[in-house]
């Protein structure tokens, strides 16, 4: 999915599970630069699903 593409609600919602999944992981690696940035993804899907009707 690449920015900027139309995405069904079921879309976003899968990308934040896999996100959400992959932010921790990297937690507990010791890598907290690459988990802030997932979880900057994170929270731009959560105020696309947030603005849909």
């Amino acid at each position: 999915m690449s920015a900027g593409d139309t995405q069904s609600v079921n879309d976003i919602r899968t990308a934040i599970r896999e996100l959400t999944t992959r932010s921790e992981l990297a937690r507990k690696e010791g890598r907290p630069d690459d988990a802030a940035e997932l979880d900057r993804r994170i929270q731009g899907y959560r105020e696309e699903l947030g603005a849909r009707p």
